[in-house]
């Protein structure tokens, strides 16, 4: 008896992708698992500091002052999509019309693993994503070409 028929082998196939694009998935939709920074850089002026990120495209900027108020943006210019977050965590996406903003002259890049800090907004840059939260850890997190709650 052949315990591997084609119905039964086409069967598990069918499964393990299920499996495989459902675990992808559940990745793609939560925050990192762990994020451990190499730099913390703690910010907070009268103006907004932007920074170009690691991952490939995204520029992001984090503001708590009086003048601008408190959120965090981030965009991808080649998806033509930006995220704008709230000090209370919630964050709007536009992936319509026109989206991205003009990042300032003299704009710095920084590095994988650092934490940008200013007032209760926070920002982790790993490889190919930036987080960005409150002290609640409501916010989101970014790729070039997706966006998930933070959650």
């Amino acid at each position: 008896m052949n315990l591997f028929t084609k119905s039964r082998s086409r069967s598990i196939v069918f499964l393990l992708a299920a499996v495989l694009i459902g675990g992808a998935i559940a990745m793609m939709t939560t925050r990192p698992a762990s994020f451990h920074p190499t730099h913390q850089l703690r910010v907070g002026s009268e103006h907004a500091y932007e920074f170009f990120a690691p991952a490939s495209d995204l520029q992001c900027e984090v503001s708590h002052s009086p003048a601008l108020g408190t959120y965090a943006y981030c965009q991808s210019v080649s998806t033509n999509r930006s995220i704008h977050m709230e000090e209370d965590g919630t964050w709007k996406l536009c992936d319509s019309g026109s989206c991205l903003g003009n990042p300032g002259l003299g704009t710095g890049f920084l590095k994988a693993g650092t934490r940008v800090i200013d007032g209760p907004l926070t920002c982790d840059l790993a490889v190919d994503t930036v987080s960005c939260y409150n002290q609640d850890k409501r916010g989101f997190v970014m790729w070039r070409t997706s966006v998930a709650s933070y959650r």
